[in-house]
């Protein structure tokens, strides 16, 4: 009963549109035949009163939906696959996969099969430099979306299908992790936020349920605090995770979402700039304009912001450290035909 008042609240779904067929700027809700409700806040109880969806539908939902883009064939086959993979118990059924903890704010906030480890190659090392396990955290979310940085493991062969989807998908130009998420019957879930603090930096990615997928998602509005839902069956969306998301607890266990990281092509960049909702930045950055966190994600077309800055930074001292080598070298073979 609570899954189908939450359906009949949200409305119909629109249908399966390209990205191209949306003037830039225009909203895809309102092109939509019939509106659409993508911001519904219900009180999870026993028995739920539909509410009635508005005229005129949201301009920037909390959670953007964005299934719309996705080719709902696709979904429905990644759908099949995942049961057909024996997702939920899939330590089991693969002998060489791994499950590992998904954690958040410090405690377990679900089980995780990761597709990607961090390459310790010498270049990832490289780049990193972390100073400590709170710089290492902000260096990894700053290079979630970089492929090179994040390399397919042994459960990424284990399910090929997956990484298939994944890079049919037309919201990025580079994909760099993936994982899938999953919890259990009766799970509480963390509210959390992922990067809560950090104001110069908005995740890319995407959030996605399969239809088999009973998952209850939500993010918290920043304004009201209410909890705005993921439309009910397959979604693909994006939020801020500056603002604090969860779970509802359900009695199922057939609950995974796949989280997919990586950097924005420009058509959703500017999509999600326009449209989207944001948390609250609380010390503002060169580059976002005035914009807040909004303005950081319309910044990072070239990458990440503070990373570009740190990149500056390490060539600048390099050029200075090749100029004075070259400096002393003239200096000896002056010294030298002197004598």
């Amino acid at each position: 009963m609570m899954v189908k008042a939450l359906m009949e609240a949200q409305g119909p779904r629109p249908e399966y549109k390209d990205f191209a067929s949306i003037p830039q700027g225009e909203n895809p809700w309102t092109t939509s035949p019939t509106p659409t409700t993508t911001t519904i806040t219900p009180t999870i109880t026993p028995t739920i009163t539909p509410t009635t969806p508005p005229t005129t539908p949201p301009t920037r939902p909390v959670f953007f939906d964005l299934t719309s883009y996705v080719d709902p064939i696709s979904l429905q086959k990644l759908d099949q696959y995942l049961i057909a993979s024996s997702i939920t118990t899939f330590k089991e059924a693969n002998t060489e996969g791994r499950v590992c903890i998904f954690p958040a704010s410090g405690r377990k906030h679900a089980d995780a099969i990761e597709l990607c480890d961090r390459d310790t190659s010498t270049w990832c090392q490289d780049v990193f430099h972390a100073i400590d396990g709170k710089d290492d955290f902000r260096q990894c979310r700053a290079h979630r979306g970089d492929s090179r940085t994040w390399r397919p493991n042994a459960n990424a062969y284990q399910l090929p299908g997956v990484e298939t989807f994944v890079h049919s998908l037309p919201f990025f130009s580079n994909i760099g992790k993936i994982a899938i998420i999953i919890n259990r019957a009766g799970d509480k879930g963390v509210e959390h936020r992922d990067i809560g603090g950090q104001d110069d930096l908005v995740s890319e990615f995407v959030w996605i349920r399969t239809h088999s997928s009973k998952k209850i998602f939500f993010v918290k509005d920043p304004v009201t605090h209410e909890k705005v839902y993921a439309p009910l069956g397959p979604c693909v969306g994006w939020f801020d995770d500056h603002l604090l998301h969860n779970i509802d607890t359900i009695d199922e266990d057939n609950q995974w979402s796949i989280r997919v990281d990586g950097r924005f092509t420009p058509e959703f960049r500017t999509l999600l700039v326009e449209q989207g909702i944001f948390g609250t930045q609380n010390h503002p950055i060169p580059e976002d304009q005035g914009l807040g966190l909004r303005g950081v994600l319309a910044a990072q077309q070239n990458g990440v912001c503070f990373l570009l800055r740190e990149n500056e930074r390490e060539l600048s001292s390099e050029e200075e450290e090749e100029e004075e080598e070259e400096k002393e070298e003239e200096q000896e073979e002056q010294e030298k035909m002197v004598v």
